[in-house]
């Protein structure tokens, strides 16, 4: 199946209705005093070796961030916010341990978030199409 790319607004309204579906679907992060923040930006950005950042998430600021220029389809948008909404939900303190310990793709919790992609982001697609 080949992969489209689609219009901004579309990506945009993907990604608002993805956090909002994870919200109800694993629940907000009672650790956290302020609201998470949102952010969809057209800003590019790599981090080291020139790899392209889908999103980030911000554990001080309570801020996700997608990088739209990096979702090229609907599919990389939402999987996009469920692995930052798996980070939101995670403990900084016991993320920073295995970030010492292990390179990024051995994280535990990268590892956590990486399989909450997999196995939600079809689902959670259907339940938006369902609204749209």
């Amino acid at each position: 199946m080949a992969k489209r790319t689609c219009d901004i607004n579309l990506k945009k309204q993907y990604a608002i209705l993805a956090l909002k579906w994870c919200k109800e679907f694993f629940g907000e992060n009672d650790r956290k005093r302020s609201k998470l923040q949102f952010e969809f930006t057209e800003r590019k950005r790599t981090c080291c070796g020139g790899h392209m950042v889908y999103g980030n998430y911000c554990f001080y600021r309570n801020k996700m961030t997608i990088h739209e220029p990096s979702c090229n389809t609907i599919y990389e948008v939402v999987s996009t916010v469920i692995h930052e909404y798996t980070h939101y939900l995670q403990s900084r303190p016991q993320y920073k341990i295995y970030q010492d310990h292990y390179y990024y793709s051995h994280n535990p919790y990268e590892r956590e978030a990486k399989r909450n992609e997999d196995k939600y982001t079809k689902l959670c697609i259907k339940n938006i199409k369902k609204l749209l």
